[in-house]
């Protein structure tokens, strides 16, 4: 009999929590609750971290200035580069033709073996080298953004063949017997449902490469983590103010996820509109 008792408990307890959170009463009181709890917090992390001084946002404007806007730039630079050539890259990967599949495939592959410091490290020196423009730090910089471009581009590449290689080959087929040109389906049938598929996969990378332009810093690129290494040191060096040191990362950290929070709730969107409704819904 106790035992036979026992899930219905469960069970009324359970009813009665959720009817404790739908309670529109409670809820005022927990979100009240909270902002004062975050007000609280806030004011006491400003004493300890100097939130409240001068000297400090006058420490930290070339991080919300520069250094957030540059980061912004790369992104905004390397985020429609990189997807270019993963498109590409991916549709040649599941080409019928070796002499267009090989050469893809050995580029997926050794990209993706390389680290992104190194790459960025080879494309600053020595590419200006090779293109004889000399005594120019710009082009220098253009290159290593390009690096970082064709890096993500590979792993973008086997988005896309994952997204080209999840359409059904019977769709293919039954496009072309109805007709229609090897560009019409590739327009109307293949690039549509890759797109589909692709889209979160692609916000994640999109994601990385937000962060992954941090290694930038490494070749004197003037932005998040440039400026924040800076900031800490002078901070350490001449006001002799340890807590700032937290206080400037904390800020980077929040400025990196306000762009990366951008860039995916835009994808999310675009996901969200070429939705199909009963199509790829799984819930448990």
């Amino acid at each position: 009999m106790a035992t036979e008792g026992r899930p219905s408990t469960r069970r009324d307890w359970r009813t009665f929590g959720k009817a404790l959170v739908r309670a529109p009463l409670l809820r005022r009181i927990v979100l009240v609750a909270g902002v004062l709890g975050g007000l609280f917090l806030a004011l006491t992390l400003s004493r300890v971290w100097g939130l409240i001084d001068t000297r400090l946002w006058n420490l930290l404007s070339p991080i919300l200035a520069s250094g957030a806007t540059n980061t912004f730039l790369f992104s905004a630079a390397i985020i429609p580069v990189g997807a270019v050539i993963g498109f590409l890259v991916g549709w040649a990967r599941v080409s019928r033709h070796p002499i267009v599949s090989w050469p893809a495939t050995v580029f997926v592959d050794l990209v993706r073996g390389i680290p992104q410091l190194v790459l960025i490290l080879f494309a600053f020196f020595w590419l200006p080298y090779v293109f004889e423009i000399q005594g120019s730090l710009d082009a220098g910089l253009d290159f290593a953004v390009l690096a970082l471009a064709i890096h993500t581009g590979a792993y973008q590449a086997e988005i896309f063949r994952a997204g080209f290689q999840s359409v059904p080959r019977g769709q293919i087929e039954a496009a072309e017997a109805l007709g229609l040109s090897k560009g019409r389906v590739m327009t109307s049938v293949v690039l549509p449902q890759t797109f589909r598929v692709t889209l979160p996969a692609l916000g994640n990378e999109f994601a990385l490469i937000v962060k992954d332009s941090s290694l930038l810093a490494a070749i004197g690129a003037q932005e998040l983590v440039y400026w924040g290494r800076n900031s800490a040191q002078f901070a350490l060096t001449v006001y002799a103010q340890i807590g700032w040191v937290a206080t400037t990362w904390l800020i980077i950290a929040m400025l990196y996820f306000a762009i990366t929070y951008l860039i995916t709730q835009v994808v999310g969107s675009l996901e969200h509109h070429y939705r199909v409704p009963g199509l790829g819904s799984v819930a448990f």
